[in-house]
């Protein structure tokens, strides 16, 4: 039997995203109206972000696997050398200590060189660099909506800066030439002949 009455009935009064439609149309203040009006796109954002660093875990697993199963082989190298050779058996032995820093070069110097670590290292490298990347772009949206100056407007400005002190530096030299040069002829000019 259906109650037309009953308000369970009406799910619409349930439902959040109507809910949240209803708090964003109220009226705000300040950066909070910029802030809701944007919330999509933040909300992109975050998941773009997310996204990364869900991709940069990934990457950095594979990488320190690699160094793992390289340390774990080098340790295996010196436990199996150690073993051949009874004079290896003293641990403060100078072949000891000589051993393990050859078994570790050589492990390492086979994964630094090797296609794998070259592309692992590639993959964590390049993914940071997003990170730091986006992040930066986040925080340039955030303060464009302060009305505070971003990084790259700042970096314009510097970069202006510098140009002027160049086209400075070249006039002050073009006027300390004409200078000397003006200088030179009123002294030929005022000395007795």
């Amino acid at each position: 039997m259906k109650d037309e009455n009953n308000n369970l009935n009406d799910v619409s009064k349930y439902d959040i995203f109507e809910k949240w439609k209803r708090i964003q149309n109220f009226p705000t203040f300040g950066m909070f109206n910029a802030l809701t009006k944007d919330y999509n796109e933040y909300l992109q954002d975050m998941l773009s972000l997310n996204k990364i660093l869900i991709d940069l875990q990934i990457y950095l697993s594979n990488y320190w696997l690699q160094m793992s199963k390289t340390n774990f082989q080098a340790i295996g190298n010196v436990i199996l050398k150690s073993r051949s050779d009874p004079k290896l058996s003293e641990a403060d032995s100078e072949k000891f200590r000589l051993l393990v820093i050859d078994a570790f070069e050589e492990a390492f110097s086979s994964l630094f060189s090797s296609k794998e670590f070259a592309i692992a290292y590639n993959e964590v490298y390049s993914k940071q660099l997003d990170f730091v990347n986006y992040v930066n772009k986040i925080v340039e949206k955030n303060l464009s909506l302060l009305n505070i100056p971003t990084r790259s407007e700042l970096d314009e400005v510097l970069k202006d800066l510098q140009e002027m002190k160049k086209n400075l530096r070249a006039i002050k030299n073009e006027y300390e030439k004409t200078h000397k040069k003006i200088n030179q002829i009123s002294y030929r000019n005022d000395k007795p002949r």
